[in-house]
Formats: structure tokens, C-alpha cells, sequence
């Protein structure tokens, strides 16, 4: 079994921004477990445990993706489920969020029969943390954070990765890049 999920990767510049946010909440004092640098990214469709065998089948079919270039705005700040009782902090899309619905359900369409069943609807969204236990002064710094513009992207390209869970946290590794045309 290979765990996977198909993403889009940012672009340096924007991480850099979204970094300064995240090692806020890292060290506001609330019990969080913060995403590390290199693993932040926008997930558009997790297919969870897929068996070994399907890999090449789920590969194909992502390759026969034919979806346009576009951009996305990235700004804001909030949790979910609730402020109130935060469980993952994210960082928000205006602009082009609806462009990544529709890549999320091309994509669901070409992948999603071999992954996990998902009824929730797709809110497109970069996690740069996950709380454990006590929030502590997380709505606030949220409220702070919550119109900031962390800037542009192109999104030129979806990935394919694997995930593999250690103690220390996930591993990813990109399995195929599909570039947008």
C-alpha cells in the first residue's frame, strides 16, 4: 500500500511569506504541531492507502489531465472547524479558488475511484498547522493575521505524492508531475 495524494507545490517566494505566518503560530504557546517548510502545499484531492498494483493505473490516468494555466491570490488566515475550537490552521485562496475546485474535480473525476471516499466539500486551503491540545492566544493572532496578503502564484502544474508517516512527521516524495497547459 502507498499513501497518496495529488497537490499543487508553491512557489518559493510565496512559502517564504506564508513561513513567517506559521513560526507565529509555531510560537504563540498553543500546542500546535506546525507543518515544516518543504512539505506546505495546497492538497487537491487525498487518496489515502492505495494498493501497490494501482499506482501505475493512478498514474496514467493523471496524466491524461488537460486542465489551463491559471492563478491563485493567497490571502487570509483561519481554522477549522471553528475559530473557536480550532484543530488545523490554514492559510487561505481568494482568488482562484474556483479554478481549484474544478482542477479538484477534474482530478477527483481522472483518480478518485481509487483513493478514499470524501464527501466534504473541497475548500481549497495550505495547513501550516495542526493543534494538539490547548489553543491558548490562537484567535487572536488569527484575527491579526486574518486579511494578510501573502501574494500571487501561477499554478502551472499539479503533483502526485507519496507520503510515508514517520514519528517525526510526514515525508513526501513526488511521484509525477503533470504540467497544465
Amino acid at each position: 500500500m502507498v499513501r497518496l495524494f495529488v497537490a499543487v507545490d508553491l512557489s518559493d517566494e510565496l512559502r517564504g511569506r506564508i513561513v513567517r505566518f506559521r513560526d507565529e503560530v509555531a510560537s504563540s504557546g498553543a500546542d500546535v504541531k506546525p507543518v515544516e517548510d518543504e512539505n506546505l502545499h495546497i492538497t487537491i484531492r487525498f487518496l489515502g492507502e492505495v494498493r501497490d498494483e494501482l499506482l501505475g493505473d493512478v498514474m496514467n490516468n493523471l496524466r491524461t489531465l488537460s486542465f489551463s494555466k491559471f492563478n491563485i491570490h493567497v490571502k487570509g488566515v483561519g481554522a477549522f472547524p471553528t475559530l473557536t475550537s480550532p484543530r488545523v490552521i490554514w492559510v487561505g485562496v481568494e482568488e482562484g479558488a474556483e479554478e481549484l475546485k474544478s482542477l479538484h474535480d477534474e482530478v477527483e473525476r481522472l483518480v478518485g475511484r481509487y483513493g478514499v471516499s470524501d464527501e466534504r466539500e473541497f475548500t481549497p486551503h495550505i495547513t501550516v498547522a495542526r493543534v494538539r491540545g490547548r489553543a491558548g492566544p490562537l484567535g487572536r493572532l488569527i484575527n491579526q493575521w486574518r486579511e494578510y496578503d501573502f501574494g500571487w502564484q501561477a499554478v502551472d502544474s499539479v503533483v502526485l505524492k507519496k507520503s510515508t508517516l514517520t514519528p517525526r512527521g510526514p515525508i513526501y516524495e513526488n511521484l509525477l508531475t503533470v504540467s497544465l497547459r
